[in-house]
């Protein structure tokens, strides 16, 4: 199975090699200035904690730097690194049981899906590998268990739910001594040390900045206000009925948490940790992004659906007990009928996996026209600054404030006008259906066109604006931007 799987991972990721969103390109401009000797930042000279995900930044810096090999091709490869892992972990905890089965499918879906591999550039797998690797090993070496829990922190900060899971689950419960724990508490805490104070020391900071703009980029913006709190999931239920099909959905969701509720109940003294780990940690996430009041995004719905899937597989194991009556096994049908949807999906899905798509094209261009017709001084402000920072390597004001946090108060105001009067841009790059008026007075004051951009028969187009004086940044309290006059969008 293994090896099939290394051969499966093989073929997938020569076939998405470098296919990264915009967002991912943010760790990756983190990755490339860190192999450069510039430290962990996004603009040279600017420690803004802007990376959700330091660590993966730094491994991915450091192989940039010893191979020298292309950045989203590392990020792929160390994508299907971690990917493999992940489902190698489950399929394992699966055999401690003598229950392969419910591995084996898990893992093959959590490799086969598309959208497994359309998140490349994040640091998803490696946290689940992390945590599933230090539950494995909570028992028999606690101290390393510990510091690869408190690793996948290192990964993602929301990581530190699963932390807390490993020691309930696995470090909590020792065979006839508290020492155990002890060693593993010790672990987790001077992992966790070492990386709050790391953080400090470089950033000033113990989390990153992001948080706090895509709060408020939920708050300022009426789309993205839909997306977050209780519309969160309602806006991510589109992912669920592409894997699943529009009627098996509500069933897999419905099979998928009875399955998982009594996996769990079944397992927590069990010979799998694994499997409580992955579950209670895509639950606990569940529940944490809609009370964050973040928008929703792709990559927050993963690993929530791996738990998902390993629930639904446990309703297999009905279907092999040879004690399990008649109504269990026809209990455990939707379940079955959910997972063969999935993996026809996986099958049929292949042809359109492409996270990268014309949007990510189009900024690869401008950032090659910056690069012949503006000074490497020049500033660029934009509203998706991951690819324009990384491909024209110039400095970017990032409008949402990811990077850039002195525009989060503007952000949160749905104020944008007001972010990009406040910036020290020569450039500022901007699409169809911007979230600023060019046509408004004081943007035709204040920025010229230069050019356009599009790629292929697409419809979308990036236009790239110069300014027409020397840079004179104001206060983002400044006059706002409407659709046709300085007015702001929210009245």
């Amino acid at each position: 199975m293994t090896a099939a799987w290394a051969g499966w991972t093989l073929w997938a990721a020569v076939r998405t090699a470098g296919e990264l969103s915009d967002d991912a390109f943010i760790t990756l401009r983190y990755a490339e200035n860190f192999a450069r000797g510039n430290g962990l930042v996004f603009n040279p000279g600017e420690r803004v904690f802007g990376c959700t995900e330091p660590l993966l930044a730094m491994l991915l810096g450091a192989a940039r730097w010893v191979l020298g090999l292309p950045l989203p091709i590392l990020a792929t490869a160390l994508h299907s690194v971690g990917l493999l892992a992940l489902a190698s972990l489950v399929l394992l905890g699966a055999a401690r049981t003598g229950r392969t089965l419910p591995g084996a499918v898990a893992g093959s879906l959590i490799l086969a899906l598309p959208f497994s591999w359309s998140l490349q550039g994040f640091a998803w797998p490696w946290v689940g590998a992390l945590l599933a690797g230090a539950a494995l090993l909570a028992a028999q070496r606690p101290l390393l268990s510990g510091v690869l829990a408190g690793l996948a922190v290192g990964f993602r900060p929301d990581a530190l739910l699963g932390v807390a899971l490993v020691g309930f689950f696995g470090g909590a419960n020792p065979v006839g001594s508290r020492k155990p724990f002890l060693r593993w508490i010790a672990g987790a805490a001077l992992t966790l040390i070492l990386l709050s104070l790391s953080a400090w020391l470089w950033f000033g900071h113990l989390l990153p900045a992001t948080l706090a703009a895509k709060q408020a980029f939920a708050a300022g913006s009426g789309r993205a206000g839909t997306r977050s709190g209780w519309g969160f999931w309602p806006a991510a239920w589109p992912v669920f009925t592409r894997i699943f099909g529009a009627w098996l959905a509500p069933v897999a969701v419905l099979w998928g948490v009875v399955g998982g509720t009594q996996g769990m109940a079944r397992l927590r003294r069990g010979k799998d940790p694994v499997f409580p780990i992955l579950v209670g940690f895509g639950a606990a996430l569940a529940v944490a992004y809609p009370m964050l009041e973040v928008p929703f995004w792709s990559w927050y719905v993963i690993l929530p659906l791996f738990a998902l899937l390993l629930g639904l597989t446990q309703c297999l194991v009905l279907l092999k007990t040879p004690d399990a009556n008649v109504g269990r096994r026809i209990f455990a049908l939707p379940a079955l009928l959910a997972l063969l949807a999935a993996a026809l999906f996986a099958i049929r899905g292949w042809s359109t996996v492409d996270q990268a798509g014309p949007r990510v094209a189009l900024y690869r261009q401008t950032a090659a026209w910056i690069d012949q017709s503006a000074p490497p001084s020049a500033r660029i402000a934009a509203f998706e600054v991951g690819t324009l920072a990384f491909y024209a390597d110039r400095p970017v004001d990032d409008l949402l404030g990811l990077v850039s946090p002195q525009y989060v108060a503007a952000v949160r105001e749905g104020n944008w006008a007001g972010a990009l009067l406040a910036s020290r841009a020569d450039l500022v790059v901007l699409t169809g259906g911007s979230r600023i008026n060019p046509r408004a007075p004081w943007f035709s004051r204040r920025y010229r066109p230069v050019t356009e951009i599009t790629v292929g028969d697409e419809r979308a187009a990036v236009y790239v604006y110069r300014r027409r004086g020397p840079a004179r940044p104001v206060s983002p309290g400044s006059p706002r931007d409407g659709r046709n006059s300085p007015r702001s969008p929210r009245g």
